[in-house]
């Protein structure tokens, strides 16, 4: 029987966090291990052993808003996993998160099915990217060019990276070459190809090409 992943919530409003603490216990192997009202709370469990495998918080807390939560968080050296459920759609605000390390974004009204989706790739794969994330990453003109790049540098992984440059090479390599010459499997590439489509709303080849040359990803590849 797979172990049930323990989850820790984060909002002021305890109606909210029973009806989450009800529906995710319903979704998968997940458990809510401790309630929250606010980040000072959240803040005084920690060091705890063993850590929880997920923070879900709102941003817009008393005492704390949810971004000064994390902050202090990577301040303590607190790594656990952060997804964000929240009313707020601002393409400012999710950059800002996901530069200090979140791993998921959705906005309240999102369906169950979508918050399972969510819950299921943090722990796969470590992210959960929706649409809205990738648009914001696309057109968000108050970003600086550096930062954009900055934050989709930390999105990727070594061994994507390393995948992105020989997409790129001036050779050509098919999937079936590039498979031969990070030495893994064809369906490893795959994975790799298929995480960056669903991060950054990409959707072929030659999309990977532009998108690597219109945002000089090359050099730092």
């Amino acid at each position: 029987m797979e172990a049930k992943k323990n989850i820790v919530l984060l909002d002021d409003h305890v109606i909210i966090r029973n009806g989450l603490k009800e529906l995710i216990e319903k979704l998968g192997p997940f458990q809510i291990s401790n309630q929250f009202d606010n980040g000072e709370e959240l803040l005084a469990f920690f060091p705890q052993k063993p850590e929880p495998d997920l923070i879900i918080l709102d941003i817009n807390m008393p005492l704390m808003n949810g971004d000064e939560v994390i902050e202090k968080l990577n301040a303590k050296g607190i790594h656990t996993p952060v997804l964000v459920l929240t009313v707020s759609d601002n393409d400012e605000t999710v950059i800002k998160l996901f530069r200090l390390g979140v791993r998921g974004y959705l906005r309240k009204n999102c369906d169950a099915s979508e918050l399972k989706n969510a819950l299921d790739e943090i722990f796969r794969s470590g992210y959960y990217h929706n649409d809205f994330l990738a648009f914001s990453l696309r057109t968000n003109m108050n970003t600086e060019k550096k930062n954009e790049k900055e934050i989709i540098l930390e999105q990727l992984s070594a061994r994507e990276r390393e995948f992105l440059k020989l997409v790129c090479h001036e050779k050509e390599y098919t999937y079936e070459q590039i498979a031969d010459l990070m030495n893994v499997q064809h369906r490893t590439v795959d994975g790799y190809r298929e995480s960056i489509f669903d991060k950054f709303g990409i959707k072929s080849k030659t999309g990977l090409v532009l998108f690597v040359m219109r945002h000089k990803l090359f050099e730092h590849l």
